[in-house]
């Protein structure tokens, strides 16, 4: 039986976000510069298994839980277990908690063993910079994706450099993923989406 990688680090990130900034991140207003209908739901369809690596208080995961379905998943791999607590309780109030899989990481461990090449969209979103190592994480993320499915990668430029942006990016494409064009937004500055080529 596989079993998840486990980083032998005792380095922590330099940054992590807070859980009380999760309050302001999943705040409508965001939605002015920052639409999950634009960036996230043109990729998800019902029935999607779809994995989102931090999702804080689930700006991101609420309109993606729904677009899911009854028939689909939403795996939510998160280090801080109060962001945890507040995402469950928007799910619950939501009627969206069951069908999520709402889990706690470790900064060395993301605990994504059992996801191997089972999901159809993996979102990764102002997240892998605050990681113990970027490179190991994209390689994670990528083993957990199907044959012809994608990983959306958004960061933040004001805390992520151009170089470090690069670098992850790189590391997808040295395991096979394939830049391409996303459906609705045309120019943003650190946002890559890519695909795992299907099986022939």
């Amino acid at each position: 039986m596989e079993t998840s990688t486990v980083i032998s680090s005792k380095a922590k990130p330099a940054h992590t976000c807070p859980v009380w900034l999760g309050h302001v991140l999943a705040s409508p207003l965001r939605r002015l510069f920052e639409n999950p209908r634009h960036l996230v739901l043109p990729l998800v369809k019902p029935g999607d298994r779809v994995l989102e690596l931090g999702p804080a208080l689930g700006f991101f995961t609420l309109p993606v839980a729904q677009a899911v379905g009854d028939q689909g998943r939403m795996v939510c791999v998160e280090v801080q277990e109060g962001m945890l607590r507040g995402l469950r309780k928007r799910l619950e109030k939501r009627g969206l908690l069951g069908r999520t899989d709402l889990r706690l990481c470790t900064h060395d461990d993301l605990g994504l063993a059992d996801l191997g090449g089972g999901c159809d969209v993996v979102l990764a979103l102002h997240v892998v910079h605050e990681t113990v190592s970027p490179t190991h994480t994209m390689l994670e993320l990528v083993r957990c994706i199907k044959p012809g499915g994608l990983l959306l990668l958004i960061e933040p430029p004001g805390h992520c450099s151009p170089e470090l942006f690069r670098t992850e990016t790189d590391a997808a494409e040295r395991e096979g993923m394939i830049r391409a064009p996303h459906p609705r937004v045309a120019r943003r500055k650190n946002l890559a989406l890519l695909r795992k080529p299907s099986v022939v």
